[in-house]
């Protein structure tokens, strides 16, 4: 019997659960369908059973809002936070009424007491839960102040002045809050080191005006001035300097940085690496150099005394006029150098580079071609540094006035590797050989192809020459004006500076209105600038400063003239007048972050 009666409840009550089931479904097809007011007083029969409010709230509360039902829906808002104390989210939804009817001061007194209340639940149960959801469904509610509220006071209630700082962070970056969002992610980097990297990022995809690094980088000081013993702080600045391409200040922090931590110069070395490959040279020299007398045991000494002479060649040979005693000087180290190496493929590199330095500084090409003919005949095959040795006995026979023997080794390389960098780079060699050539055409064909490497300094290049060479024939049919150029650009190919000069002079009188004009001006200055001559060098950039400042030229010219005044005749003033002009005319130009960098530094903001 007892039995009978207990089967007989338990139908009773699935039955009943079923028809609640059945309801909420009936009242959802009608929502679905749009019957907004069948679904309504479903949903409100539904709502009077506390346990199927998690299933019919957001569209029960939407149709009373829909409906402009405010009063019921204040009220079956108060009824259900008495019930399910613990859920903070029906009283967000409350604020969020009382907003939508313009109760601002209703809204921010529920707002904040939920805030409150789950700070001190946060503080004595010193869980970070409540706060992170609460945050979260303010945020996803548009109400990203109070989510922000939400973490600081639930940190403050913590008392972890660095917990939430990653939320927070990410937060201000969504608001494009930056100042704010450094903050946060610079004592996310202190509390949680492993995740450096992480920040750089961070940093890298949102820090992307000069002024943001400006404004990190003055942080950065202030965050070190704190806590000076963080080594955290100086590998951000490290970073910071290199992102603004000021190598020396990155330097300066690299060398405090390594003999805190004591890691064998890895940071030197890699400010060194990064200054070389954006051809600040002087500063690789001093970071290499420092390397290998300050850190005698680091296991990177080979290759801090490779790129030291590397660095010395570059200093070298943007020297003007170069020295030649320097240059004699160079290959006694690059000849030292070779002796103390036990790899075949430095050795082979260094021979190239001492190959370059004879015939291209000493003018003694006999000795340069005996080099590079040993340096391809090494047993070691298909190999880079083999192809390399080619290409340069090929320009040192274009240098020679042999060019049918170029362009059987560029081709040799093109063949070699093909579909490579260094097959686009004997290519667009051989394109060069035929503008030389007055191959217009011809030069084109392979122009074409090398625009679309994948090299970008490549296509960069054959992109420039391409360029040159349809803007001054175009209108040319004997290509007369464009030969002559080409030629001159060959003189100076071989080393016959002078000849060019006067074969530039020659130009300016017979053209003096053809398009190629302010190319004749621009190749003008930078040969006399190699020469020494800086005066009659800034005088030829004057012309088209003044007269050809729109042409394509205009932003290098005004460049070139900054660069001459300030390195080669230490004109300070007058080098960031021209800087200053740079940035005003030529907002777009890709001198602007360089120019830039110089200005600050001339100024002396990097102290």
């Amino acid at each position: 019997m007892r039995k009978s009666a207990f089967l007989l409840f338990m139908i009773f009550i699935c039955t009943m659960a079923f028809g609640q089931v059945d309801a909420i479904a009936l009242a959802n097809e009608y929502y679905e369908q749009g019957e907004f007011e069948k679904a309504l007083k479903e949903y409100k029969k539904l709502a009077k059973d506390n346990s199927n409010i998690l299933r019919i709230h957001e569209n029960y509360l939407k149709l009373l809002l829909g409906e402009e039902e405010f009063n019921e829906a204040e009220k079956y808002l108060k009824g259900i936070i008495k019930d399910n104390p613990e859920n903070f989210f029906y009283s967000v939804d409350l604020g969020m009424l009382y907003k939508s009817q313009k109760e601002e001061e209703k809204a921010e007194k529920v707002f904040s007491d939920i805030i409150d209340e789950q700070a001190k639940k946060a503080g004595q149960n010193n869980s970070t839960n409540g706060i992170r959801f609460l945050a979260q469904v303010f945020f996803e509610k548009n109400l990203r102040e109070k989510g922000l509220e939400t973490y600081q006071k639930g940190r403050l209630a913590m008392n972890r002045p660095d917990i939430f700082s990653l939320e927070l962070a990410n937060a201000y970056q969504l608001m494009n809050q930056k100042q704010e969002m450094v903050l946060e992610y610079l004592v996310f980097a202190k509390s949680q080191p492993q995740n450096l990297n992480y920040v750089k990022n961070s940093f890298q995809r949102t820090l992307l005006e000069p002024e943001d690094l400006d404004t990190l980088e003055l942080t950065l000081y202030e965050f070190i001035q704190k806590d000076a013993g963080n080594p955290i702080y100086n590998d951000l600045l490290v970073w910071t300097h290199l992102q603004q391409k000021n190598f020396a200040a990155a330097l300066r922090q690299a060398r405090a940085l390594d003999r805190r931590l004591q890691n064998n110069a890895e940071n030197i070395i890699n400010v060194g690496l990064i200054a070389f490959r954006n051809e600040e040279y002087k500063t690789a020299q001093q970071a290499f150099n420092y390397v290998i007398n300050e850190f005698t045991d680091s296991p990177s000494k080979n290759l801090a005394t490779r790129y030291v002479l590397l660095a010395d060649e570059e200093v070298i040979k943007r020297t003007y006029p170069v020295d030649s005693a320097a240059i004699k000087n160079l290959i006694v180290k690059y000849d030292e150098y070779k002796s103390n190496s036990r790899d075949v493929f430095s050795i082979i590199d260094a021979n190239r580079r001492v190959a370059h330095l004879f015939a291209f500084y000493l003018n003694e090409i006999p000795k340069a071609i005996e080099i590079l003919t040993e340096n391809i005949e090494q047993p070691v095959g298909k190999h880079r540094v083999i192809a390399e040795s080619k290409m340069d006995l090929a320009d040192i026979y274009l240098l020679n006035e042999e060019p049918w023997e170029s362009i059987l080794l560029y081709a040799q390389v093109e063949r070699m590797f093909k579909d490579e960098p260094l097959g686009y780079e004997a290519k667009l060699k051989s394109a060069k050989l035929s503008y030389f050539k007055g191959e217009f055409e011809l030069a084109q064909s392979h122009l074409d192809i090398l625009k679309l490497a994948t090299s970008r300094e490549i296509a960069n290049d054959a992109l420039s020459l391409s360029i040159l060479i349809k803007n001054n024939t175009v209108f040319d049919s004997t290509d007369v004006v464009m030969q002559e150029y080409a030629n001159i650009e060959l003189q100076l190919f071989q080393n016959q500076k002078n000849e060019a000069i006067e074969a530039l002079k020659a130009m300016i009188e017979k053209y003096p209105n053809h398009s190629i004009i302010d190319e004749v001006y621009f190749l003008m200055a930078k040969t006399q600038r190699e020469l020494g001559h800086f005066d009659k060098a800034l005088k030829a950039l004057e012309v088209i400063n003044q007269k050809h400042y729109f042409e394509i030229l205009g932003d290098d010219a005004l460049f070139l003239t900054a660069l001459i005044l300030e390195e080669d005749l230490k004109d300070k003033e007058k080098a960031m007048e021209a800087y200053l002009q740079l940035l005003e005319k030529f907002k777009g130009s890709i001198f602007v972050s360089e120019a830039r960098k110089r200005l600050r530094e001339l100024r002396g903001d990097y102290g």
